[in-house]
């Protein structure tokens, strides 16, 4: 649109925002002169969500890459244990990429011992968070009490300018918590996907795990120079009866599991299989399912599951919140990784899962397909 001012022809554009697949143009000008306008635009690209990946024992990250080539999405992330010879080390491995991209929105899909470590790392979060709140709520009450004190020996008018000052700061008592917390700020994590996973490995009976004796002994054999038929015994456990027809479903978890030296020591798996015979998460289970505005958890279990068998997630339903219950799967005649043995099924629900969690739907209306419910 053309305007005169002073004699002067000016143009005057004003802000056009444009929506397409490579993410959203914002153009912005003033009014310039005739002949030498200049345009300043800026291309603001939509950021993918980041989808972290934690394998379970004794497997390398290498067992999600053709998954991850299917879910083109997300930004993908994945662990390694190659530097982990202690349980603290683990879970350190787990916490660090969310450590080196805080920002933006998060996902986490935990198999097996990496559901157990993410479920670690979302308790030690809230209990931080907790105790952030009760911290900043104390330096809350000290700082409320000395500006009485002040207020008392002020005059009036000084009074209003101080507060007036204060507001522009933004100190007060919002200020302050928002302070406090924003220092130990968590990341956004909207939902969390474990499979395969339980909440205590060792159950004597066997029923909802192994015995503790077979996770000494398996210990032992790794102490004894054996690690690859230790390693070998344990990947020909993970598929079910009826997946282990499939030459090409074993074969294939076997070429995935970890390379000594390259994905694990063998510090690293005692240490996996310390964690595994200590590890207890039903009270945090309890807890994270019973904080709001804690993120959303999907449980997927195969049926046949050997390793962790179903009777695992059937305890963690059992011992469910309220507030933020889980959501729970079963796949029909799939073994401990129903990623690899029915991946197009199980990526139907992940699919379904991160697209509610994404755009914020109600999780009273996720609508489970066929093959398993709430």
């Amino acid at each position: 649109m053309d305007e005169e001012s002073d004699g002067m022809k000016y143009v005057c554009y004003h802000t056009v925002h444009a929506e397409g697949d490579m993410g959203r143009m914002e153009i912005q000008s003033t009014r310039f002169e005739k002949g030498c306008m200049q345009v300043a635009a800026s291309l603001k690209l939509p950021f993918k969500p980041k989808l972290l990946w934690v394998h379970g024992w004794g497997m390398s990250s290498s067992v999600w890459r053709h998954l991850a080539a299917m879910l083109p999405e997300f930004e993908h992330r994945y662990v390694s244990y190659a530097d982990a010879s202690t349980v603290a080390e683990l879970l350190a491995v787990v916490r660090r990429p969310f450590e080196d991209e805080p920002e933006g929105e998060w996902h986490a899909i935990g198999w097996s011992m990496g559901g157990m470590l993410l479920l670690e790392l979302l308790t030690e979060w809230r209990e931080a968070s907790d105790i952030g709140l009760n911290k900043a709520w104390e330096q809350d009450q000290g700082q409320e009490q000395e500006r009485k004190q002040r207020q008392e020996q002020e005059q009036e008018q000084e009074q209003v300018q101080e507060q007036k000052q204060e507001h522009e700061r933004g100190i007060g008592r919002t200020g302050c918590m928002g302070d406090y917390v924003a220092a130990v700020r968590l990341p956004v994590v909207r939902s969390v996907i474990l499979t395969g996973t339980t909440l205590r490995f060792i159950d004597d009976t066997g029923q909802a795990g192994w015995p503790d004796r077979v996770v000494r002994r398996m210990r032992r054999r790794l102490a004894q120079a054996a690690p690859a038929d230790t390693l070998r015994a344990f990947a020909e456990c993970i598929p079910a009866a009826a997946e282990r027809a499939s030459a090409e479903s074993c074969r294939w978890l076997l070429e995935h599991t970890a390379a000594l030296g390259k994905d694990i020591t063998l510090a690293g798996l005692d240490a996996g299989l310390a964690y595994l015979q200590e590890a207890d998460l039903e009270r945090a289970w309890a807890r994270l399912t019973d904080a709001p505005d804690g993120p959303r958890l999907y449980w997927l279990h195969g049926a046949d599951d050997s390793v962790c068998p179903l009777a695992a997630q059937q305890r963690a339903q059992a011992a469910c919140g309220h507030r933020n219950a889980a959501r729970f799967v079963v796949l029909p005649h799939a073994g401990h990784a129903p990623f690899a043995t029915q991946t197009a099924q199980w990526l139907h629900h992940i699919r379904m899962w991160c697209s509610a969690s994404s755009k914020g739907s109600l999780f009273d209306d996720f609508q489970m397909e066929q093959g398993g419910g709430a």
